[in-house]
């Protein structure tokens, strides 16, 4: 099977400050955490297969991309039967792994009764058998598979604690929601990313696209734990910190 356009590793931030790319369009926080504890919407759960087994997903539908992302294939069947799901050949763990995926028409052939496929393997023979053609699209989807041990990483989120998985930047182009994710670079134990936005406990259906702010205390300030946005612009009110647009984009999706 044929990679496309390796990923680039970087840090999340240090990394990339000197690095000249077009800067990504970011969202201003919007809203409060008395709107966002009522709105703990949960991102739907879609199933799939990979080697005959069912697997799970966020999926966040297309996603616009410039040169220089890693992407793997998953073929969706349009003409299949009742239980048919998309299929991939890779997941978390496993080398080749991405959660942006180029999708591949699968149309079962006239005369040939549609029965389920449920791995790569079972649509390649199917092609060879004549019985299905195959159309590779332009589209590119943003569908993080869930489980499989991923770890998930801590945040902060209007003063509470959020989890998400970091797979990683991405190399977006116009026309992605793209929401600000506050970065300490020099802050004290325990300090983690912080959310523009105020995501609610327990909220995962979110924008997976974060844009990277950092976030420096100057020297001779009273360092301490930022918690929420409101607390890093409260520090930077008081001229105890500096905040610098990044052209870093990561895929983090919210999970529980």
């Amino acid at each position: 099977m044929t990679r496309t356009l390796p990923i680039v590793a970087a840090a999340l931030v240090a990394a990339v400050l000197g690095v000249a790319a077009p800067q990504p369009a970011v969202a201003a926080p919007r809203a409060t955490a008395g709107e966002a504890a009522s709105q703990a919407a949960k991102q739907p759960v879609v199933q799939g297969f990979y080697e005959g087994k069912t697997i799970r997903y966020f999926n966040y539908g297309p996603i616009q991309l410039r040169p220089g992302n890693e992407v793997a294939p998953i073929w969706s069947v349009t003409n299949g039967p009742k239980g048919q799901h998309n299929i991939v050949d890779v997941v978390p763990g496993e080398k080749g792994y991405t959660p942006l995926w180029q999708v591949i028409e699968v149309t079962w052939a006239a005369g040939n009764k549609p029965r389920l496929l449920r791995s790569a393997d079972d649509v390649q023979k199917a092609k060879a058998a004549g019985e299905v053609t195959l159309r590779t699209t332009p589209t590119i989807v943003n569908c993080p598979v869930l489980g499989f041990g991923q770890k998930k990483v801590s945040g902060f989120s209007g003063g509470h604690v959020i989890h998400y998985y970091d797979l990683g930047p991405v190399k977006v182009a116009p026309g992605n929601a793209v929401v600000p994710l506050y970065s300490v670079a020099n802050g004290v134990a325990g300090q983690h990313n912080v959310t523009g936005d105020t995501v609610a406990v327990g909220q995962t259906a979110y924008p997976p696209l974060w844009g990277i702010l950092q976030v420096t205390w100057k020297a001779g300030a009273h360092k301490r734990l930022l918690t929420s946005f409101a607390a890093i612009q409260q520090a930077k009110a008081a001229g105890e910190v500096t905040i610098a647009k990044t052209s870093l984009v990561v895929n983090c999706p919210i999970v529980p």
